[in-house]
């Protein structure tokens, strides 16, 4: 197996002085075949950096700590116990690191409003669905990782409001009955015959008002219709009412506890149906 170059980084926290120079010119000079770097740690001691070949990250990482810790002795500068701790990563990913800038690309709520293409006054309404991306709140409001913006305009946010939508998984009497309600708002008849069609179909008295509206037979609590429309009530997709006085007046009697049944905006989306949807106020 071909090694692979890694980079060790190894930390030394417990550090009261910084070595003189001539004590880090030689650590330089002992591990000059690793190409040694040396340097401040996060923690405010000293940090000692370098390549070397192994067969995987363990191995380097034990070869690269011994390496760091036999010069330091050499110079009588710390003992074992002070290591605080090692990094080890591939070239590579050393590279990648190097590449990155120093502080990464911020966004605020017009920099939201122009990744999500949406206003800014949209934008300001999205502030608890980017709080995984907050960096920090300003006076000037809050600033967030554009990447993170990036990522949740592309897998999360419907900026083209009913072209993209989330699929709602409906049964075949659930999507009968919504596609029943899509053609009455269409002005279409319904043509197909599969199960949950002819189960609506029996249920249907017809159209009211402006034609966009169905009204559906009495059903028990417990029959399959009832059912179905009660999920689609729940996911928005249709709304519902009773008959109005005026339109019993030219109904068969025993009409009177039939709902009247139309599609929201959202069910329009979800029925491929571009009709807009009945206002019921105006059947008044």
């Amino acid at each position: 197996m071909k090694p692979t170059t890694y980079n060790v980084r190894v930390d030394y926290g417990d550090v009261r002085e910084t070595p003189p120079d001539s004590v880090i010119t030689a650590i330089h000079e002992d591990l000059a075949r690793y190409d040694a770097s040396v340097g401040t740690s996060p923690a405010g001691g000293l940090t000692v950096r370098l390549f070397l070949d192994a067969d995987s990250p363990v191995d380097a990482g034990t070869r690269g700590t011994e390496y760091v810790l036999g010069t330091l002795l050499k110079h009588d500068i710390f003992h074992a116990h002070r290591m605080t701790g090692f990094e080890v990563i591939t070239e590579e990913e050393f590279d990648r690191r190097l590449a990155e800038p120093l502080v990464p690309e911020l966004a605020g709520m017009t920099e939201v409003a122009q990744i999500t293409g949406t206003t800014t006054s949209r934008a300001s309404q999205l502030r608890g669905r980017l709080a995984p991306y907050l960096v920090q709140e300003l006076a000037s409001g809050p600033v967030y990782l554009a990447s993170g913006v990036r990522t949740f305009a592309e897998t999360e946010y419907n900026r083209t409001p009913g072209v993209r939508r989330t699929e709602i998984p409906l049964s075949p009497i659930e999507r009968a009955l919504l596609d029943s309600l899509a053609a009455a708002a269409a002005g279409t008849a319904m043509a197909s015959t599969a199960a949950g069609h002819q189960a609506v179909a029996k249920a249907i008295e017809g159209v009211v008002g402006n034609g966009h509206q169905l009204q559906l037979h009495f059903q028990p609590a417990d029959s399959q219709v009832s059912a179905a429309l009660g999920t689609l009530l729940e996911h928005g997709l249709v709304r519902t009412r009773r008959i109005y006085k005026k339109e019993t007046s030219t109904m068969a009697a025993g009409h009177e506890n039939d709902l009247v049944v139309s599609l929201t905006v959202k069910g329009q989306r979800h029925a491929g149906s571009g009709t807009p949807a009945a206002d019921e106020e105006n059947d008044r």
